[in-house]
This record gives C-alpha cells, structure tokens and sequence, in this order.
C-alpha cells in the first residue's frame, strides 16, 4: 500500500529476527495495581525472588527435562531480563533481596535499570556457581552502614563464632564434608533510615542448600546464619531488628522452618536423618530471635513440572516490625496458564514475595 492506511500493529518487515509471541498478560501485572507508589517513610516495602539463574536456565537439562514446557526463547536471558526488569520497577520497593543473580545480570542489567528507580545495589557472589545473592535498598530512604557477608562453610572453620558448631560437626565426618563442600553464601546488610537514623535494620538474604534429603545440611547452614545473625543484631548493633530473606529450600513443615520460626530445634528432630542414618547429626540448636514470616505459608511459592511448593520467606523481627500488607501471590490459574513456571508470562520458576512492613 501507499502506507496511509495502517491497520493495527507495525508490519512484520519492521522487525528483524523471528516473530515470537510478547507475554500477553504477566503474572505481576495485577500485583502492581497494589504496588503503584514507593509507601511512606514509617513503612517498608521488602521483596524476596529467586530470579533463576541463566546457568541453569539454558542448560540444554533445564530445555528439555527441567522445564519442557516453556517455550525455548522464553528461557533466554535477554527475554527474562526484560520480563524481570518490568517486574521489579512495578513493585516500588524499598529492599529488594534477590538469589540465583547471575554476575553480569547484576551489573549488566538490574544495576542500571533499578538505579533509575532509586535503588542501590549490593552483590555476593557464590563462589564456584558463578551466581549470587543481590540486595537493593532505595537510596532515599536508607544509607549503607557495614556489610557482614559470609560464605557457610568459610565461616564455620575460621571464626571463632562458630567453634563450639563446628566442634559438633566434626563428630559426623560424611555431614560435615557435605556442609564444607557447600559454596551457599549469606548477604547481610546493616542499614539506617535516613528519615530518623535512629532506627536501624539488619537484612539478611540467603540460598539454602537445595537437595530434598538435605534437611540436614541445610539445619547446619541455617545454624552458621543465625549465629552470625546474633553476632550483628545483638553485640555490634544491639537490638536492630532483623528482616531475613531468601530461598530457604525448606517447607513450613521443615526443621529448617520450624528452628527459624520457633528459635529451636531438638536433637530428635527428623530432619537430622533427612538423608538416611548414615548421615545422621543430632543436635539441638537455638537462637534468640522472634521470626515471623511476614507473607505467611503460602501453598506454594515455587512452581515447576516436578514439584511445587513453598520455599522462599521474608522473615521479620516481630519484636519491632509488623506486616502492614501482604501484596497477594498471583491466581493458580495464572501460574498454570503455561503449565508450570518459567513461562512467557513469568521470567523465573520461583514467585516473588512481596510485603509492605511497619516499625512497631
């Protein structure tokens, strides 16, 4: 045609590069009707999100095992990144804790897109995966203080933190090369409200060991984290409230769950043996915290082929924080309109938690 009439979209010669399907409606476009505006200076809005990792999302295993369902160029970086980076910046949040950050997805992608919404990252890097852990915290709401990162199996030799732990662990060789093995890192971010530099928080972001007889293992980690956690919270700052985040890879119904939430667990717990008898270490653990997980239990917060289920929490300190809002996950129907997740609608297998929190 003479190009005068235009009906609907640019034609097909104006794009190079196969023509594929755009995500249509997204998961999050409904949970962004919640999140339209950065709340007041008295809140926090707190995300927790494993973005999945591109060194597991193009594996020619995540292709045609893992996630079969999901059409090819939707498991590609470029498309996911641009999925997420929608995702975040719609969320208006004041902390951001992120797992499964690939290095160059850090700097490359959500560094410069998040900085324009007024967000400052900080990175931690696994160091045989080649991902990480990030945390984001906006700008004008709070100012760094000190960083406390820690590598689990690095910090149960070497600080003196951990000797009676790591005492304990030395009883059960086959536990104890498992745990040391391990490259799971713990980000912690001591941060203070620029509104009133009185108050001051403690955030903490994990990825747990994540095999399903690994209860053990991950009872050892989430030890290492509590103590360091106390270290930080009780004797550098004393009394900072603490907001953990992470993929903790353990269900409401784990030890895992029950220690951070109950501030115990006994040397008879189940998940002592979660890989059988040989691979028994039985403790009993406390910390002295009061955890909550602000978003609840919800019946699943990861969602693949296989298996679903939650995993992921933002624990708040109860003693200081109170949940104002929790911004509710997206339907089953949404999730499972592709099946299972990633999708073209969802850029990672994982659902983000997203909750608007309040001093006390």
């Amino acid at each position: 045609g003479d190009g005068e009439q235009r009906y609907g979209p640019a034609r097909e010669v104006e794009s190079s590069g196969p023509v594929e399907a755009g995500p249509g409606a997204c998961t999050f476009d409904s949970r962004h009707l919640y999140t339209k505006k950065v709340c007041g200076h008295g809140s926090v809005r707190a995300v927790s999100y494993n973005i999945l990792a591109d060194t597991y999302a193009q594996t020619e295993f995540s292709r045609t095992v893992l996630y079969p369902y999901c059409a090819p160029y939707a498991l590609e970086i470029d498309y996911r990144q641009n999925l997420l980076k929608k995702e975040l910046a719609g969320y208006s949040a004041d902390l951001i804790c992120l797992q499964e950050v690939d290095k160059s997805v850090f700097l490359d992608s959500l560094v410069p897109a998040l900085d324009a919404f007024g967000l400052e990252g900080l990175f931690r890097i696994k160091e045989k995966q080649h991902e990480g852990l990030a945390t984001f915290y906006r700008r004008d709401k709070f100012s760094l203080l000190s960083q406390h990162d820690i590598a689990f199996s690095e910090a149960l030799l070497s600080e003196p933190l951990h000797k009676e732990l790591c005492e304990q662990l030395a009883k059960y060789p086959l536990v104890q090369e498992k745990v040391l093995q391990r490259s799971s890192v713990l980000q912690v971010s001591v941060l203070q409200s620029t509104a009133d530099p009185s108050r001051k928080l403690c955030v903490a972001n994990t990825h747990l060991y994540w095999h399903p007889k690994g209860g053990n293992i991950r009872l050892i980690q989430i030890a290492v984290a509590m103590s360091h956690i106390k270290h930080i919270a009780c004797d550098l700052y004393p009394n900072i409230p603490v907001i953990f985040c992470g993929d903790f890879n353990s269900t409401p119904s784990s030890g895992t769950y029950s220690f951070i939430s109950s501030g115990g667990i006994a040397e008879d717990h189940e998940d002592w043996v979660s890989n059988g008898e040989e691979e028994r270490c039985s403790m009993s653990l406390s910390h002295p915290f009061k955890l909550l997980s602000a978003c609840g239990e919800p019946a699943y917060t990861n969602y693949v082929g296989g298996f679903h289920g939650c995993l992921d929490y933002i624990f708040i300190d109860r003693n200081a924080l109170e949940v104002e809002q929790v911004i509710p996950l997206p339907s089953h129907e949404e999730i499972t309109t592709h099946q299972a997740l990633p999708s073209v609608s969802h850029p990672s297998d994982h659902i983000a938690l997203i909750c608007d929190l309040k001093w006390k």
